[in-house]
């Protein structure tokens, strides 16, 4: 397939950092001045279940969220999450110095492909209006069919804690979300899973009449540090819980676990669109209507795919980028970039699709490869890893690449001068194999215990058997055969293919004669965690 081709239909979610938040938030939008920490409103949002209380089987897909937090949730991304699909493209936001965004009076962007629209359809919108239905923002916000099944890789996924409608990470503190003294004080703590869809054409964005040049260069949007960009698709899982001032010490993460392990029936989870997971160390989990894929454990590695695609959140861009001769960071797809199951000391290598959202041509320099991409073109770029470690096991590890952008022509007068962009990898990796020799053997007598020849092996979680051996076997009969004679050695695999069962059998004797067996057991297990 033709890098073009590739470009349709694995499309970038930007990659930007910075804090999310979650929740339905068009309402907040329309007000002048939000908490400084948004409080999602008590309705639901259309498309959205309510699964019932914490119970064991709930409890136990969230610990297995809660285990792989830590990997996926240091992915950074601004996004508004908003289900009902009611926030306007191209709306101004003003950023404060903790994370939390707030809408302003402005359009400071539109769509570029209704760049020709009227004016007084910006200004329509910026007062909180529906989008023109012919444009191709409005009718994804309207809920427009859901992209098929080839175009349903995922773009992005995130797994970690929420403080009412801030995504923070995997942890927090959180005695700072509550107000000195404020025992009535309460707040929404979530464990979020979520994932986006490749979109099928990426949105540009160009600027509104409200976009100034400013003082120091650059350019402005009244009080505006970013907009609302292109509505994304995806599905999505929280367990959620209210948790007050009182009840507000040590860490997100840490109250989160304690009441899981409690089986706190205050705890309840919520599924917006259909989520399917798989969880981490033996530790299935479900989300939606579809829920877990296969029934057995999953080793390794949290396993995400999206079954139904809902409008479920909206990009944000800094109003930089639409300024003129600005180098717009781009966007990468997917995030992070995963290279699979790859054991110690072997290279994986996984592609990433990188979207220039400039409005001139650049070069990517990723190690010795330096690619060209055109303004609001495509490219793809190669990530390599060769994991280190000495565990027996499936381990997640995470680290972070590095490709610079700069102009293809020198002599623009772009800002910045050129960007570092940091790319999340991660794998799933451990030792190659894992071996076992035991020498086993029987007393020598005229009715020896077979059964302390027996011997049942599994093999470390996330590995598989690769070979059950028995070796230097010796049996009491006149050729020393452990096949011959009344004698039966045998090593087969387990039916869950996880371990190796041995077995020596032999005569037995009331009067004369001696009988015995030995060997030496051998299991070999390769790394086989779940991707």
């Amino acid at each position: 397939m033709s890098g073009a081709g590739r470009a349709r239909r694995r499309r970038a979610a930007p990659a930007r950092a910075g804090a999310l938040l979650l929740g339905v938030l068009a309402s907040a939008l329309g007000c002048p001045g939000p908490p400084e920490v948004p409080v999602a409103p008590s309705g639901r949002a259309a498309g959205a279940g309510v699964l019932p209380a914490c119970k064991e089987s709930g409890c136990s897909q969230a610990g297995a969220l809660l285990a792989a937090a830590r990997a996926f949730s240091d992915v950074r991304h601004d996004y508004l999450l908003d289900t009902s699909s009611a926030m306007v493209p191209g709306r101004g936001l003003s950023r404060s110095a903790a994370g939390v965004f707030s809408p302003v009076g402005l359009a400071c962007a539109q769509p570029k492909a209704a760049t020709g629209a009227p004016a007084a359809a910006g200004a329509l919108a910026a007062a909180g209006a529906p989008a023109a239905a012919g444009a191709p923002a409005s009718a994804a916000a309207q809920g427009g069919p859901a992209p098929g099944q080839g175009e349903r890789a995922i773009d992005f996924r995130y797994v970690g804690i929420a403080v009412d409608s801030v995504l923070v990470g995997a942890d927090v503190d959180l005695p700072a979300y509550f107000s000195a003294g404020g025992t009535l004080d309460k707040r929404r703590l979530r464990l979020v899973a979520m994932a986006l869809v490749a979109d099928e054409d990426p949105q540009f964005f160009d600027p509104t009449e409200s976009v100034v040049p400013a003082p120091g260069g650059g350019c402005a949007c009244g009080r505006a540090t970013h907009f609302i960009g292109a509505v994304k698709r995806g599905a999505m899982v929280a367990y959620e819980t209210d948790v007050t001032a009182g009840e507000a010490h040590g860490t997100a993460i840490g109250l989160f676990k304690a009441r899981i392990e409690a089986g706190d029936r205050r705890v309840t989870m919520t599924s917006v669109g259909e989520l399917a997971i798989e969880g981490v160390e033996g530790a299935p989990v479900a989300g939606g209507p579809g829920g877990a894929k296969g029934g057995g454990q999953a080793f390794g590695a949290l396993r995400i795919e999206v079954k139904k695609a809902v409008p479920l959140a909206y990009a944000i861009y800094p109003v930089a980028d639409v300024c003129r001769f600005s180098l717009a960071e781009p966007e990468i797809a997917p995030l992070p970039v995963d290279l699979g199951v790859v054991p110690y000391g072997a290279t994986g290598t996984a592609q990433a699709l990188i979207t220039n959202r400039a409005q001139v041509d650049v070069r990517v320099t990723h190690g010795e490869r330096t690619v060209e991409v055109p303004a609001h073109g495509s490219a793809e770029l190669t990530f390599s890893w060769t994991p280190e470690g000495a565990t027996a096991g499936c381990e997640r590890q995470t680290r972070r690449d590095t490709f610079v952008v700069q102009p293809k022509d020198a002599a623009s007068p772009v800002v910045p001068r050129e960007r570092a962009v940091v790319v999340p990898l991660q794998v799933t990796t451990g030792m190659p194999t894992f071996s076992k020799h035991e020498p086993i053997a029987t007393e020598t007598g005229r009715s020896p215990d077979y059964g302390r020849a027996s011997a049942d092996w599994t093999c470390p979680a996330g590995y598989v058997v690769e070979q059950c051996e028995p070796q230097l076997s010796s049996c009491l009969s006149s050729t020393g055969s452990c096949n011959a004679e009344g004698y039966r050695l045998t090593a087969e695999v387990t039916a869950d293919g996880r371990g190796c069962s041995f077995r020596c059998t032999g005569p037995s004797s009331s009067i004369w004669g001696d009988h015995g067996c030995a060997y030496t057991a051998a299991m070999v297990c390769r790394l086989g965690c779940s991707k």
